[in-house]
């Protein structure tokens, strides 16, 4: 009998993109590649932005990508639209969107190539994008993917199923890649991720930034797992493998992904729908009923309330602020913060990243905030009293520091950009010092 010839392999189903990419409220995703989530970033690395413009251009030209041979024209989308689409609601201008492009084009992406020369599997190497094309006012940009990624972006081997409304509410760039590589795990039989502390460095594109890992944890890991466990439908938790030597120096981390419940889907949906559309929605005939009890919590949506100009304060994350505080020491953020939200809704356009809406807002009010003066000549070491006075401000609250700071410029020092941060206060704290000091002895 003659054996039956072997039955072919299916051939696997190109994954597709769902919802309307430029409309975060259709919950567009994106089913991208891993070889499009695990890049190398060059230069000074991508920034939150470049990683949110990637995904929507990704997404936006998925479905013709579908044939690696084929001659395309270069793929095209309004600048408004991209914006609107990474959660940059406040530029008007295609400058930031320019210097986005420009990074893409610079970083690069490793994989597999098959070299039909030498007949030889080698590691590859090739930017983001390959050409980009951008209107010095309104009007569409342009851009192409290199022609040795489009077989990687035809059939793409593993992929992660990206929310793009989603990653447009992170508020750094570490949450949105964790939230990409972590992702990649989620549907295997066990969604459990080993990795280096220094591969995961490199893989969320910190270079050489916070080498200590307690630094690491507190303004890298932690906060983005905080995100991505309120913001996505995975909960993040892991594990520290410490060295056996002296120290016992953290080594290793162990990724637990686990997928939501629905309880706890219910609610990151009212985070993510809040955050599509923070001033709401026009009323239509499937309105959720005012005075229906939510099966989650017990509340109306009638006593729960709008979501006006404290619910957006809210979305406004908490290191941002900090970070504004440091950088801008006089002015009064409650005020300010207020009476951007209160700007805000009056806007046609819903706010859909608050972080950003209030940073790039603050910006523009206060756009000649100066670098730190250095007040101890270069060289010179700094007074006993200057040490001591810096040691006893950097641990207390802000607002003291802030107090000090005022009067140091009332005896001569500059305004200066974070003069209030810990690491600034040499740079001014020696006018203050003995002032400082003489209040300790007291």
């Amino acid at each position: 009998m003659a054996a039956s010839a072997a039955m072919p392999k299916p051939e696997m189903v190109r994954p597709r993109i769902s919802g309307n990419v430029l409309d975060l409220s259709t919950d567009p995703t994106l089913p991208k590649p891993r070889t499009q989530i695990e890049v190398m970033e060059t230069g000074n690395g991508l920034t939150l932005a470049d990683r949110k413009l990637f995904n929507v251009l990704l997404a936006y030209s998925w479905d013709k990508l579908a044939d690696p041979n084929a001659i395309l024209p270069p793929f095209r989308a309004s600048t408004a639209d991209l914006r609107r689409a990474i959660g940059d609601d406040t530029e008007s201008n295609n400058v930031r969107l320019r210097q986005s492009f420009d990074r893409l084009m610079q970083t690069l992406v490793r994989f597999p190539y098959w070299s039909e020369a030498d007949q030889q599997l080698k590691e590859g190497g090739s930017p983001l994008l390959a050409f980009r094309a951008l209107p010095r006012g309104a009007g569409y940009a342009e851009w192409e993917f290199p022609p040795k990624l489009r077989p990687l972006l035809a059939k793409p081997g593993a992929w992660a199923r990206i929310h793009l409304a989603i990653c447009a509410q992170f508020s750094s760039k570490y949450s949105l890649a964790l939230y990409e590589l972590l992702s990649l795990r989620v549907n295997l039989r066990e969604p459990r991720w080993e990795v280096t502390i220094d591969d995961l460095r490199e893989s969320l594109g910190c270079g050489d930034k916070m080498p200590n890992y307690a630094h690491f944890q507190r303004r890298v890991l932690d906060p983005g797992i905080k995100e991505i466990n309120e913001l996505s439908g995975l909960l993040i938790a892991y594990e520290e493998i410490r060295s056996h030597g002296r120290g016992r120096k953290v080594e290793k981390l162990i990724f637990d992904v686990k997928k939501k419940s629905n309880s706890d889907l219910v609610a990151t949906a009212r985070i993510t729908e809040f955050a599509k559309a923070p001033v709401g929605k026009t009323a239509h005939a499937n309105a959720r009923d005012q005075d229906t009890p939510d099966l989650e919590d017990g509340r109306t949506d009638r006593e729960r309330g709008p979501a006006g100009v404290l619910g957006l304060i809210q979305r406004v994350s908490l290191e941002v602020v900090e970070e504004l505080v440091s950088q801008y020491p006089d002015v009064d953020m409650q005020t300010a913060i207020f009476s951007w939200a209160e700007w805000a809704l009056r806007q046609k356009e819903p706010c859909r990243n608050p972080s950003a809406a209030f940073r790039a807002w603050l910006e523009k009010l206060h756009p000649t905030a100066s670098g730190p003066v250095q007040i101890t000549p270069p060289g010179s070491e700094p007074s006993a009293a200057a040490v001591r006075a810096a040691q006893f401000l950097s641990g207390e609250p802000y607002t003291v520091r802030a107090r000090w700071y005022r009067r140091a410029k009332e005896l001569g020092a500059k305004e200066m950009r974070a003069a209030t941060a810990p690491e600034n206060l040499p740079r001014w704290v020696g006018l203050v010092a003995e002032e400082v000091v003489a209040g300790l002895r007291a």
